[in-house]
């Protein structure tokens, strides 16, 4: 691929990189991470696709098991162990190839270990171009909680190659959409339109608006974390649906919905939760639904989960301040607001709601 086909967007950043987005992007990132020693972390799923690919960036690579549930601190331990034995420096960095897993624990093990190595990001999944791998953030999960410990630490640089979405699985593909639909809602109003009237070539893969759909949501994440790049403000936002959607994926020990998947059923949570309060009414629940419908994404919970065991979990949220959830809620498309201090028995009316 010639570089002219690949868009830059920078991020301007306490640390600033850029993000790269383009199709076969091998020699281009090979080009642009040589003259430090770079270790590679992927997962399984991608090692097994993608073995040649990665070995062409690097021959230290460490595999995770694919899946949420290898983001513990278990698993940070043995990649600390690999970036021992593999001498590793303050020196090197650490490529992790993958989806948002291995982008959390690969940072969190990049900014920890000698104090903060080099760090890049090549996202494989949709939702980490998206969303996951821009932005700093890093984490493990713990207990019940997710993404309890971490830190931000922003990478050297992202490149995403859409490439590597010939071998994503369409249940992983579609339910990186909820992230998208979720720009569309907390800021994007154009790009909420352009999401409904292009759900058939969303189902069918089409590449230019694919292409064009990476590069709009990834436009929308740089300019929140520009803004506000350690979350004392506006970046709260960018959690819309995911108070409900963490407790959804903790009280289901993360086996039964992907992220994306609880992201959706966690924003009609959050859309009804406005309703209640008088922000909205029916009819923007009733064309998001029918918008995540369309892309086969779900919006109700399909299991029966406890709306007090939700709730404690809640309570437990990393987003909270002194004590007091907090939600972030809608006027409408476009329009979002952090709002804190609602009543129990409205939240629970939400999560009851959403089965």
């Amino acid at each position: 691929m010639h570089e002219t086909d690949i868009k830059q967007i920078d991020v301007k950043t306490t640390s600033p990189y850029s993000v790269f987005v383009g199709e076969c992007m091998l020699d281009f990132i090979k080009e642009r991470i040589k003259g430090k020693k770079n270790l590679i972390l992927t997962d399984s799923n991608v090692f097994s696709f993608h073995e040649k690919y990665l070995n062409n960036i690097s021959k230290d690579i460490f595999v995770l098991k694919a899946g949420e549930e290898s983001k513990n601190y278990r698993e940070l331990l043995r990649i600390y162990d690999f970036l021992i034995d593999r001498g590793a420096d303050r020196y090197s960095r650490l490529v992790c190839v993958g989806g948002g897993v291995v982008g959390d624990i690969g940072g969190f093990a990049a900014s920890t270990y000698m104090r903060g190595i080099g760090l890049v990001h090549v996202p494989t999944s949709l939702l980490a171009m998206v969303d996951s791998s821009i932005g700093g953030k890093t984490a493990i999960n713990y207990g019940n909680l997710k993404n309890i410990i971490g830190s931000f630490y922003q990478p050297e640089a992202v490149f995403v190659d859409v490439s590597f979405l010939k071998t994503l699985p369409d249940r992983e593909y579609i339910s990186a959409f909820a992230e998208i639909v979720k720009y569309g809602i907390i800021r994007d109003k154009e790009l909420f339109e352009f999401l409904g009237a292009n759900i058939k070539a969303i189902r069918d893969r089409n590449d230019k608006v694919i292409r064009l759909l990476i590069e709009k949501s990834i436009k929308n994440k740089v300019e929140v974390v520009e803004a506000d790049e350690k979350e004392k403000g506006l970046r709260t936002i960018l959690n819309f649906g995911h108070t409900f959607a963490h407790a959804i994926e903790s009280l289901t020990e993360y086996k039964v919905y992907l992220h994306g998947e609880a992201v959706a059923i966690g924003m009609i949570m959050a859309l009804g939760l406005s309703k209640r309060l008088e922000l909205i009414d029916d009819s923007l629940i009733n064309q998001v639904r029918s918008l995540l419908e369309g892309m086969g994404l779900p919006y109700r919970l399909d299991m029966d989960i406890k709306a007090e065991e939700a709730y404690e979990i809640m309570l437990k949220d990393k987003k909270n301040k002194e004590s007091a959830l907090r939600f972030i809620l809608t006027r409408g498309v476009g329009n979002s607001i952090i709002s804190s201090g609602i009543a129990k028995e409205v939240i629970m009316d939400a999560i009851n709601e959403g089965k």
